[in-house]
């Protein structure tokens, strides 16, 4: 390899790759809502940074088309080899991390494909053309990422293929969930990863790639509304490998969320009464986090469900010029929102992470709650006329613990808690949504919601709301977030 074609060697180093992608996501207003730190460096960038890359890295645009095998890649990938023992990597890497779990996320098991693995469903065959396997050269692109990201950590393919996991972590790396270090490092890894395949996309791939989380929690939402007729709908299988990483991995961020609400979904629903939040205040020794801890949380839990900055004229709350809530309403459901909060605290209420492979456990629930309150505005006015709330080093399983659990008080409150705890457990909904995800291609994932975003336009315009118009948020997140800071 020459020494010009060693960019991707940094990704092995994980101080590098921790400093690579460190810092805040840059806002963007086209749909996309962010930049990753390493997308906005690859911008800065001059062609002969780009001329200068392997011919198997995504960031190269491609030149030599029909030119690039397998043979060539394990070529490429021998600086990966141990210097000492000379130990083969792609043996390494091929059986322990490509076998299982690449034909995992990419489908291509022997039970899915008809015993076609990933090498015979997408690599050139013998005499086959260049028409036979059009994604040939995209595959051997994502290997040769994927076997820099193994080298780095020989663990990552396969967190990567996991489902269902409580624990797990996902590109949007503002609430970790495993321990700390373990979630800087893996969200880096992602970060990579989304950056290579996504950098030369076309703008409406990278829009439904990176919106594909609250994509589906809107179809979820709206399953028997907007979105009935297009979840039915079906498309050719044409993504590329690449992509197809990023989409299982966006899906197995819903399952993991899934799996987080049934961890929690028995945490929630402890008694509470209207003057607990007063018995946390009179209780002489109340812990790492003392009464008002919970209170500002409480306020913060009303941030995260109306999920917008509001401003306050008089006793009014304004959600936008429209919409206002009394401020005696926003003093009762904070009031209610903290005696759920005191009263888990009064009981005793504990739960922690698996921990670590070096046995060190999670932040503990007082201790989320009480940094949970510090690090964010000290007022309940300042919380909600903020523009984010800043949940970074806080297991995301607490953020979702307090969040659920205010929901759930409010729900209880309404007589409606025996339904909120039946959808936390099981939403028929998401299944179809997601096998509406697996069963189409991105591009027409994004061709759908166009047109619904059309049909809303031409309402909104036949209704003479012309607020809503151009560029506002309807399916897409368009305009400029302020997103929570990362550094």
């Amino acid at each position: 390899m020459d020494s010009t074609n060693k960019e991707k060697l940094c990704v092995t180093n994980k101080d590098e790759l921790r400093r690579r992608h460190c810092g805040n996501y840059r806002p963007v207003s086209n749909g996309e809502i962010y930049l990753l730190p390493y997308e906005v460096l690859l911008h800065s960038k001059p062609q002969s940074f780009f001329a200068s890359l392997s011919d198997y890295d995504h960031l190269k645009t491609a030149d030599k088309v029909g030119k690039l095998s397998l043979k060539g890649l394990r070529k490429e990938l021998w600086p990966l080899n141990d210097e000492k023992t000379h130990h083969d990597f792609w043996k390494n890497f091929s059986d322990s991390a490509l076998k299982t779990h690449l034909n995992t996320i990419l489908g291509t098991t022997k039970v899915v494909s008809r015993g076609k693995d990933w090498r015979k469903t997408y690599l050139k065959q013998g005499k086959e053309a260049d028409a036979d396997k059009p994604h040939h050269e995209d595959m051997l692109k994502c290997l040769y990422l994927l076997a820099h990201l193994h080298k780095a950590s020989p663990t990552f393919i396969r967190q990567l293929a996991l489902v269902n996991d409580a624990w797990s972590t996902d590109l949007r790396v503002f609430y970790p969930r495993k321990d700390f270090a373990f979630s800087e490092e893996y969200g880096g890894y992602l970060a990579e990863l989304y950056t290579n395949i996504l950098y030369h996309q076309p703008e409406a791939i990278r829009k439904v790639v990176k919106n594909l989380d609250l994509l589906i929690d809107k179809m979820v939402k709206y399953s028997d509304g907007m979105f009935a007729e297009m979840l039915d709908r079906r498309s050719e299988d044409i993504d590329s490998p690449g992509l197809k990483i990023l989409k299982y991995n966006q899906i197995g961020a819903i399952t993991h969320t899934q799996a987080l609400q049934s961890l929690l979904v028995d945490k929630i629903t402890g008694p509470f009464n209207n003057d607990s939040f007063t018995q946390l205040e009179e209780r002489a020794n109340q812990g790492l986090a003392n009464a008002n801890h919970y209170r500002l949380v409480a306020g913060q839990c009303l941030k995260f469900k109306l999920q917008t900055a509001m401003t306050k004229k008089g006793q009014y709350w304004y959600l936008d010029k429209h919409n206002s809530i009394p401020q005696k309403d926003v003093d009762q459901l904070i009031n209610l929102y903290a005696n759920a909060l005191a009263a888990d605290a009064l009981n005793g209420l504990t739960f922690e992470s698996v921990g670590s492979k070096s046995g060190k456990k999670d932040t503990s629930l007082p201790a989320a709650i009480r940094q949970m309150a510090e690090q964010n505005p000290q007022t309940i006015d300042e919380i909600l006329e903020s523009p984010a709330l800043d949940c970074a080093n806080i297991p995301e399983i607490y953020t979702k613990y307090a969040h659920y659990r205010t929901q759930y008080a409010e729900c209880y409150s309404q007589g409606t808690h025996t339904s909120f705890i039946k959808n936390m457990k099981e939403n028929q909904s998401i299944k179809r949504v997601l096998n509406y995800v697996r069963n189409n291609n991105l591009g027409q994932i994004h061709a759908d919601i166009d047109e619904i975003e059309r049909k809303i336009k031409v309402m909104n315009i036949l209704q003479g709301n012309m607020d809503n118009i151009e560029n506002v948020t309807i399916v897409f997140e368009y305009g400029m977030h302020k997103l929570p800071p990362r550094s």
